[in-house]
């Protein structure tokens, strides 16, 4: 029988080891994990992919696991995609041995890897790599002046310095790429602000020098404001184009060059000579001041110098100086310019002219025709220049001395006219080419002899000239007639226009169209007009028409032609169903070539399409895509035949994968282009627009750790230094916010600063339990307004708190924790008693703090114990309890014997314990005094347990000491402290308290006696007031009628002998209306005199009212009583 018991409990404990099994679930083993780099490569090239290989220790049952392996990758405090890798990538397939990380290093230089994952307890950092710059890469290389000079001088060599940078901003120094940059084929070229291209001259390489820049040496030869233009590989250079500024050299008399307005070398006699020395250095720059130059005039075959009495020199433009004077003498001259030595002619002397006798005036010649007049290109233009002087009488001229120019607006290449002389005086009139029928009437009335038409050497002269020209290009032209070095029509131009000619079929066509087009979709067609001089014919829209030239013409729309407005018009067509179409275009029905072009129309899945990407990245690091990831293009393969430069950042291209890093510190917005091309040979272009985001405010340095103390605001003076932020963008406004967890930030009091008018703005708010401090404002005002930050703890807060500084911007915020130590302060304890404690009078021991019988709650306390670092029963006071008659009695826990002592009843001192029984680790003591040494806990839990031994009542002294064993007082600098206690007293009273009942009642009782006293004082102030308003108002009606009452005084108030001595006394009466209502109504009031002295009295009774026989007759009295009383002594 007693086996059966035994088996089963067997059975049962079986049973219940196997569902405790059941129900726990089993906890898989987590692997360990090793990292390094594959092949043991820790050097890699900028741009380069690095593997960092990972080796699993241990089983990995991935099913098992409820979070996957997905560890973090930190290089230098920068946790995932950062200035300093970009690209990661966790390579974790099924096969575990294969396992590796990837990721691309950007920035130069030597960095740490750290490798953690809480999940898998991994905290690996024993990896460290090396980034070295890549290739030199144009776009992203710097190009400036050295020591920022930009000023140069026209023929003196500048030098450019150019900081060589791989794609990701990296400095490419002398000895990674020396060769290869030496030999670089740096592009130079300068423009003025106007455009025009500046000479550069020599340019030439200096190599390194000593701080890693590349120079570039020229020379540059164009004066002015200029722009240069630094290039490699088709790309520009950062900090291109620069600015500089070149003065012109010195002046170069060769160089420089006489130029006249009208370019002739015939001038009128009497007239004036005008030219224009343009002063030249030895580069052909404009060389500014009135410089001296010396002008002879000397006459051709006698080699005279001719007298020159007005000639004058007048600076009109920068470098150019006008000169004039009056031509006296005909004849054949020379002019020389010279500088004042006349040693250097200037570069175009001597200038041959010739100076004719002549009378014509460019007011009173004529110049008329249809030539004048719209006309049409490649048809021939004529007009006349008719000749006369002031009297309008014919100027007689020869033919070389009639200049004509005729300039196309758009051209500086002049046409070139055929003048031939209209009428020839010879005895008989005939035109220039023989035809004898034009004869001008006016001009045969007044024809000179034929002697006079012919001068000294035998030339004939005319004074009617038919000008011939033929315009080809189409557009505005000028024309200007002159007469020797006199401009007629007053000096301005006549204007004319000219027209484009006939459509030329063979010069116009087709320009632009797809041979390949989708179907439903609108497809243009470009065809340019021509005329036979290749001018672009306007307006002819109407004209242009789209044919279809194959049999199949189904399903095919034209729309009318629209005219560009350059010669081109552009037609539209749209095809219902694909296949092949031939199209020919036609002018007013003659058919363009080619005639006809093949169409053939696909449908619209034959066409690549490309969406533009939009990608965003943060400032400083670098970013990989795939543009053609959205775009749709047949075949499943695309290649991309082109992409522009972005204006930012480099672009490097892997395959359809883009990698793009902006410029170190841009933020905005960049953009690139991109066409690809498909299988069939189709194109297609789309965009990429990049935002690159400012990266919150970063922390430039902060303080490891701050110092406070508890209680004060910290520091006392000023605020806590070290801490300094930075931002790319100096002028936008940005946020810091600054929190602590047992304190408060606070902004002391900042020296004056005058700011710009959006100054730094604080507010302050409540997050949950603690408050917030925010600055706004720019870079500068927050990095000044950050100095004076204070830390004040909370109440009796000491020990260690963090300080969180959150900077934020409109991207996002970057967040950061101080520690801060706060110092403490002994504070000192406290001890919560009531004031007095009734015991039972029944009873000769009691315990003193009885929780059942009173509800206060007794305690020894103390602040610092609320932040005491480490153990708590370190924490140690003195706790001692005393009372002035009878005995107290404890039951203190055995470890105590050694820290407490007793006063006895016949004692004053405090004295160890002599004898002690411990029963259950416990002793019990008696005596007047008791103190010991314990933990807070300690003194409270015995404090509860205080018994008192008297019959009658007494004064309970309790005293608490802290040992001054935490915290500093009063000198915290030297962290010196002295011990503070507290020191409280409880009135023992034994006598049996008030009922409750009873004490309520007496209560009750006061308060109700206290609201009847004030109700009756209430009611006599009121019926006072109301007297006194009545008194007022009844002397005021009283008041006219003195005179009146003054003789019915005199009948009822007798005065006395004494008046004659100017003594009076006077007794006013007044009359209550509360007195009359109290008093009964058959009073008799008695007439107010004075025995003993003169006085005048006054005596009012009322009449008696009597109403109706059956009505009860009442009478009513004023009561009469003296309310003033003034003597007069005579003064």
């Amino acid at each position: 029988m007693a086996s059966q018991p035994t088996f089963l409990h067997l059975l049962i404990l079986t049973a219940s080891i196997f569902i405790s099994t059941l129900s726990t679930p089993e906890v898989p083993r987590m692997p360990n994990f090793a990292f390094a780099w594959l092949n043991d490569k820790d050097t890699f090239v900028a741009g380069e992919m690095a593997f960092i290989k990972v080796t699993v220790l241990g089983r990995f049952e991935m099913e098992k696991y409820q979070y996957p392996f997905n560890p973090n990758i930190t290089v230098n405090d920068k946790t995932g995609n950062s200035s300093y890798i970009s690209g990661i990538s966790l390579q974790f397939g099924s096969d575990v041995k294969s396992w590796a990380i990837s990721f691309i290093p950007i920035l130069a230089g030597l960095f740490n890897v750290l490798i953690t994952d809480d999940n898998f307890n991994v905290f690996d950092s024993s990896l460290h790599f090396r980034t070295i710059p890549g290739r030199f890469h144009p776009a992203s290389g710097v190009v400036s002046w050295p020591g920022g000079g930009r000023k140069f001088v026209a023929g003196t060599k500048a030098v450019i310095w150019i900081l060589p940078k791989d794609a990701f901003g990296n400095n490419v120094s002398s000895n990674d790429d020396d060769d290869k940059l030496n030999s670089y084929n740096f592009n130079l070229s300068a423009n003025s602000e106007n455009g025009s291209i500046a000479s550069l001259l020599n340019v030439t390489s200096k190599g390194w020098n000593k701080f890693g820049f590349l120079g570039v040496e020229f020379v540059i030869a164009t004066a002015g404001s200029l722009l240069l233009h630094v290039q490699a590989e088709n790309q520009t250079l950062r900090g291109s184009p620069l600015p500089l500024d070149v003065s012109p050299g010195a002046l170069d008399v060769s160089s420089c060059v006489a130029r006249w307005s009208i370019e002739t070398k015939y001038f009128q006699l009497f007239s004036l000579m005008e030219g224009f020395i343009h002063q030249y250095d030895k580069y052909g720059n404009h060389v500014p001041g009135l410089y001296e130059f010396d002008v002879e005039i000397v006459e051709n075959g006698t080699n005279l110098i001719m007298p020159v009495t007005d000639l004058q020199f007048t600076e009109v433009d920068i470098g150019i100086q006008l000169f004039s004077f009056t031509l006296a003498e005909p004849g054949e001259f020379m002019l020389v310019i010279s500088d004042k030595e006349q040693k250097t002619h200037i570069s175009n002397m001597p200038y041959q002219f010739t100076v004719f006798i002549g009378y014509c005036d460019g007011m009173s010649s004529i110049v008329n025709g249809t030539g004048l007049n719209h006309s049409v290109a490649g048809e021939v233009s004529r007009f006349s220049v008719s000749l006369r002087d002031a009297f309008e009488y014919p100027s007689l001229i020869e033919l070389q001395i009639l200049h004509v120019q005729i300039f196309h607006e758009a051209s500086s290449q002049p046409l070139q006219p055929s003048i031939l002389p209209k009428q020839m005086v010879n005895g008989d009139f005939f035109a220039g080419k023989t035809n004898l029928s034009e004869v001008l009437e006016t001009e045969s009335a007044f024809t000179p002899t034929a002697d006079n038409n012919i001068n000294s050497s035998g030339n004939l002269r005319f004074s009617i000239f038919d000008v011939n020209y033929t315009p080809q290009k189409s557009g505005p032209y000028q024309i200007r007639v002159f007469c020797g070095n006199i401009p007629l029509n007053g000096g301005h131009p006549i204007r004319k226009e000219v027209s484009p000619g006939r459509v030329n079929a063979s010069l116009s066509g087709v320009v632009k169209y797809s041979s390949k087009v989708s179907k439903l979709m609108k497809n243009d067609i470009v065809v340019q007009l021509m005329d036979s001089y290749t001018n672009p014919i306007l307006s002819q829209q109407s004209k242009i028409n789209l044919e279809i030239a194959s049999i199949n013409r189904s399903g095919f729309s034209t729309s009318s032609f629209v005219d560009n407005n350059d010669g081109s018009y552009t037609g539209s067509y749209v095809a219902m169903d694909i296949g092949s179409y031939d199209i020919c275009a036609s002018f007013d029905g003659y058919r363009f070539f080619p005639c006809p072009f093949a169409v053939t129309v696909y449908p619209s899945e034959y066409f690549p399409v490309v969406h533009d990407d939009l990608v965003s990245l943060w400032e400083d690091e670098s970013i990989a895509f795939n543009a053609l990831e959205n775009d749709y293009f047949a075949g499943d393969n695309a290649t991309t035949s082109y992409f522009s430069k972005p204006d930012h950042g480099s672009l490097l291209q892997y395959e359809h994968l883009f990698r793009y890093t902006p410029h170190r510190g841009f933020t905005g917005n960049d953009s690139f282009s991109y066409t690809i091309s498909d299988i069939n040979g189709n194109f297609a272009s789309g965009c990429v627009n990049i935002s690159v985001l400012s990266i919150p405010p970063q922390f430039v340095s902060y303080p490891s750790q701050l110092q406070a103390t508890e209680d004060v605001i910290s520091p006392r003076y000023g605020g806590f230094a070290g801490l300094e932020i930075m931002y790319s963008d100096s002028d936008e406004n940005i946020s810091i916010a600054f929190s602590a967890k047992f304190g408060t930030i606070l902004l002391s009091p900042m020296l004056m600063k005058f700011w710009r008018p959006a100054q730094i703005v604080s507010s302050m708010k409540d997050e949950g339990k603690t408050k917030e401090l925010t600055l706004s404002g720019t870079l500068e005002e927050i990095n000044f307004a950050i100095q004076s930050i204070q830390y004040f703890g909370n109440g009796n807060f000491s020990g260690s708190d963090v300080i969180t500084v959150s900077t934020r911007n409109r991207n996002g915020k970057n967040d950061l924790d101080i520690p801060i130590y706060v110092e403490p302060i002994n504070d000192p304890p406290f001890i919560n008693v009531p004031t007095y404690v009734f015991l039972d009078r029944s009873v000769d021991e009691e315990l003193v703090f009885d929780s059942q019988k009173d509800k206060f709650d007794v305690f020894y306390g103390d602040p610092d114990a609320l932040n005491f670092p480490g153990n708590k029963s370190r924490f140690q006071v003195m706790c001692s309890m005393e009372v002035s008659s009878g005995l107290l009695s404890l039951n203190l826990p055995a470890e105590l014997i050694s820290n407490t002592e007793l006063k006895l009843k016949i004692s004053y001192q405090w004295q160890p314990v002599q004898t002690f029984v411990t029963i259950s680790k416990h002793f019990t003591i008696k005596a007047k005094g008791i103190r010991f040494r314990a933990t807070l806990d300690d003194c409270n839990t015995i404090m509860k347990q205080l018994i008192y031994h008297g019959k009658d009542g007494a004064i309970l002294t309790l005293t608490v000491n802290d040992m001054g064993n935490y915290g500093c007082y009063p000198d915290c600098a030297t962290m010196m402290s002295i011990p503070l206690y507290v020191e409280v007293t409880v009135n023992l009273v034994r006598r049996r308290p008030l009922n409750a009942f009873l004490s309520k009642a007496i209560g009750t009782s006061i308060i109700i006696e206290f609201v009847f006293v004030v109700s009756l004082g209430v009611v006599l102030l009121f019926f006072t007031c109301k007297c006194a308003m009545g008194l007022i108002s009844e002397r005021r009606k009283k008041e006219p009628d003195d005179e009146v009452a003054g003789v019915q005084r005199s009948h009822k108030c007798k005065s006395s002998n004494e008046l004659a001595d100017n003594a009076t006394k006077s007794k006013m009466c007044c009359s209550s209306s509360f007195l009359q209502r109290a008093l009964p109504s058959n009073f008799r009031q008695r007439s107010c005199k004075n025995t003993r002295e003169s006085s005048l009295g006054l005596e009012m009774i009322s009449p008696q009212r009597s109403s109706d026989p059956g009505e009860h007759k009442t009478s009513s009295s004023h009561v009469l009583l003296p309310c003033l009383s003034t003597k007069n002594d005579g003064k």
